[in-house]
């Protein structure tokens, strides 16, 4: 059996917009193996198909090296929360591909992985933290993935998960056309200063920094908790950004203690604290 554990990952982090990605200890196994027909088990009915998208990615692998999907057993093993901006379709993704890899003697290396989980996924935000673990920062030149694993300071979050939904795809609709010379300087300035406050630890230029221009001020009107989780914030001098599109929201201390006061000031919203997740996803056989 084929054993895949992929981390949960959470995009934009703030001023990142699908560009970097963060992988958390927050873990989906995908087991595999020998069957005579496809099966699945460990998601609603309606998963349990050929559509299942770790299924989906499986058969991407296949058809990169020219052979037969073969028959197995799928077992899923997830709580990470669905359409709430923590990756969970990527872990999806990642498991398929690692899966079919290692089903095969792993002919692919991870930057192929990459480059076949990118094309499902469109961007490569959530996959590449997912399959490489820590804090990805990735981007397309001439239709290929470039991507880089950040060193970062022993960070702690908090993940505050609101029960309602967000589809990626009516969060993008809400997003500008444009934005002006002044507000894109201000983007960029705010990313640079990110990736320095990310490895060096400086809460006081994290703050700082985590002000977004691109996608937080449209999509917090989807989530009803952004405006008393971000005055609680405040309260406290932690900064907040909205997890990928959303619901969740994820807030970043160097000490525990920090968040779990924050814990108890929500303490009638979901949350759960995090690590970074060092390693990616990891393959093993049982």
């Amino acid at each position: 059996m084929i054993v895949v554990r992929v981390p949960a990952t959470s995009a934009n982090c703030c001023v990142g917009f699908d560009c970097m990605g963060m992988a958390v200890d927050w873990f989906g196994t995908f087991s595999f193996s020998s069957s005579e027909t496809l099966t699945i088990e460990g998601c609603p009915p309606a998963y349990q198909t050929e559509d299942n998208l770790v299924v989906q990615a499986f058969d991407r692998v296949c058809q990169a090296l020219g052979r037969p999907r073969p028959p197995f057993a799928l077992k899923i093993d997830s709580d990470i929360p669905f359409a709430r901006g923590l990756g969970s379709s990527a872990t999806c993704v990642v498991a398929g591909l690692e899966g079919a890899n290692a089903w095969f003697g792993s002919p692919l290396s991870k930057e192929a992985l990459l480059a076949l989980a990118t094309e499902m996924e469109g961007h490569p935000d959530n996959v590449a933290p997912a399959l490489f673990g820590g804090v990805a920062v990735s981007a397309m030149q001439e239709g290929e993935v470039v991507s880089k694993t950040l060193e970062t300071a022993p960070w702690k979050a908090l993940v505050v998960v609101p029960e309602q939904t967000v589809s990626t795809k009516e969060a993008r609709k809400v997003l500008p056309a444009a934005l002006s010379f002044q507000q894109a300087k201000e983007q960029v300035a705010n990313a640079l200063l990110m990736e320095v406050a990310l490895r060096e630890g400086d809460e006081r230029v994290l703050r700082a920094c985590s002000v977004d221009a691109l996608h937080e001020p449209y999509r917090k009107r989807l989530i009803p908790e952004y405006e008393r989780v971000k005055r609680a914030c405040a309260a406290r001098n932690l900064p907040l950004w909205i997890s990928g599109s959303g619901s969740t929201m994820i807030v970043l201390a160097l000490e525990e203690s920090r968040l779990d006061a924050l814990r108890n000031d929500l303490s009638d919203l979901a949350c759960r604290k995090v690590r970074i997740a060092r390693k990616g996803a990891d393959v093993r056989y049982e």
